[in-house]
């Protein structure tokens, strides 16, 4: 089920011209992976590829042109806007040069949404969803709301599923029949799976909220004037 954009908002559909020049699929997550790393942390584009590098090359990769290329079609979309950081330490005038991005609000709440709809199509989504929640540039709040995505999606998916046939439960199904039903109890096996994984995670999710919570400091009550 496709989530009602907001009327008005049509971030959407612009980050879906957002395929880095050269790619060939055009459900490529860099961008997004791109924004994510600027919602983390306003930088350039050296850096960011660096630590794009470190995060998600491995499975992702991608090239410092195509690093450009990503923030030029995220700063078109208004996902992103330029910003003059001041170096911590004395820099040279290469650096100086370059341009630095933040993200916007349209991009910070584009990213959110995409985090949890892009779950349903990717074939890598365990993995994917590992590392975009661990950026954890949004908050505790918003790893909830992808893992309600996933879990929500793995639920439907199971639903969405054929269910044994008569003959098969008699044993009288055909060898087309039965090599069927293998792969059919396959995708359910790993549907479960990933649903009991989404459990787990909510559940050592809540704990941390918790224990966060009982550390905070109280505040005092200020004395009356």
């Amino acid at each position: 089920m496709q989530r009602k954009q907001p009327e008005g908002d049509n971030s959407m559909g612009v980050m879906r011209e957002l395929r880095p020049r050269g790619a060939e699929d055009p459900r490529s997550p860099v961008a997004w992976l791109v924004l994510a790393l600027v919602i983390e942390q306003p930088s350039h584009g050296y850096e960011l590829g660096q630590r794009y590098d470190l995060r998600f090359g491995s499975f992702a990769s991608l090239s410092v042109p195509r690093v450009y290329a990503a923030l030029d079609r995220l700063r078109d979309a208004g996902m992103i806007e330029p910003i003059v950081l001041k170096p911590v330490e004395p820099a040279g005038k290469q650096h100086l040069m370059r341009r630095s991005y933040r993200a916007t609000r349209a991009g910070v709440e584009a990213y959110r949404r995409w985090a949890a709809e892009r779950l349903q199509d990717d074939p890598y989504r365990p993995q994917l969803l590992g590392r975009i929640a661990s950026v954890g540039v949004l908050g505790i709040d918003a790893v909830f709301d992808v893992l309600d995505e996933y879990e929500r999606v793995c639920l439907e998916e199971l639903r969405a599923l054929p269910t044994d046939s008569e003959q098969l439960e008699q044993g009288q199904a055909t060898l087309q029949e039965l090599t069927q039903s293998l792969v059919v109890d396959q995708q359910r096996r790993e549907l479960r799976a990933r649903h009991e994984w989404a459990v787990h995670s909510r559940r050592l999710l809540e704990v941390h909220r918790r224990l966060s919570a009982s550390a905070e400091p109280e505040h005092a009550e200020a004395p009356e004037a």
